[in-house]
This record gives C-alpha cells, structure tokens and sequence, in this order.
C-alpha cells in the first residue's frame, strides 16, 4: 500500500478515536446532569412555586423554590446541547468508520491483485 494511503488510514484512526472519547465526554456529562436533575425534583419536586410559599421552616422557600426551577431549566438546555453535539459527532464518527472501510476494501483489492499478478508470474 502506498505512503499515501498509509496516512490517511492513520488519519481516520485517528479521527475515529477522537470522536469515540468525545461521545464518552458527553455521555458521561449527560449521565451526570441527569443525576443534578434527579437531586433538584427532589429538592423541589413541583414544576411551578408561588413566590409566596412556605414549607417547613423555609422562610425563603419561594425564592430556593424559584432558583431550583430556574436551574433546572439551565440543566434541560444544557441537555439539549449535549444531545445535539453527540448527534453531530455520531455523524462524524459514521463518516469516518466508512472512509476507514473503504480504505481497507482498497487494501484488500490491492492485495489481492499482488497476489494474481504473483500467481500468474509462478
């Protein structure tokens, strides 16, 4: 096989791994802001708090309430950022695994034309 293609197979492994410890990155990120998610419904497990409200002892729960909902809603955004990065990636890791495939069906047919042009020169 030539120098050439030698690069660029080394390239797209390259590029493959690359993606795959990304994916990782995310799929970790996103399994930690879920378990963030899980702690703040159990902290304020309502969707909507009157300004106004109470519960044992909080004198302040309104505002705690409110800071709780509003970073859940930072946490859901964050979430849909992930899920968009990973789509993308997954995409480019898609890309990459077929040009690595091709690269290897190329290999193959070379190898097998070496191999008949031996064959036949025997």
């Amino acid at each position: 096989m030539n120098s050439s293609m030698d690069k660029s197979v080394r390239k797209t492994r390259f590029a493959i791994a690359d993606f795959q410890k990304r994916i990782a990155v995310l799929v970790a990120t996103r399994e930690d802001l879920e378990r963030q998610m899980r702690k703040l419904n159990d902290s304020v497990p309502e969707e909507t708090v009157a300004p106004d409200a109470t519960k044992d002892g909080y004198v302040a729960y309104g505002s705690y309430a409110n800071s709780v909902l509003a970073r859940k809603g930072n946490l859901q955004s964050t979430l849909g950022d992930i899920d968009v990065q990973s789509k993308e990636l997954s995409e480019d890791l898609k890309i990459a695994l077929d040009a690595l495939d091709s690269f290897e069906r190329v290999r193959a047919r070379q190898l097998a034309d070496k191999a008949e042009r031996a064959a036949k020169r025997a």
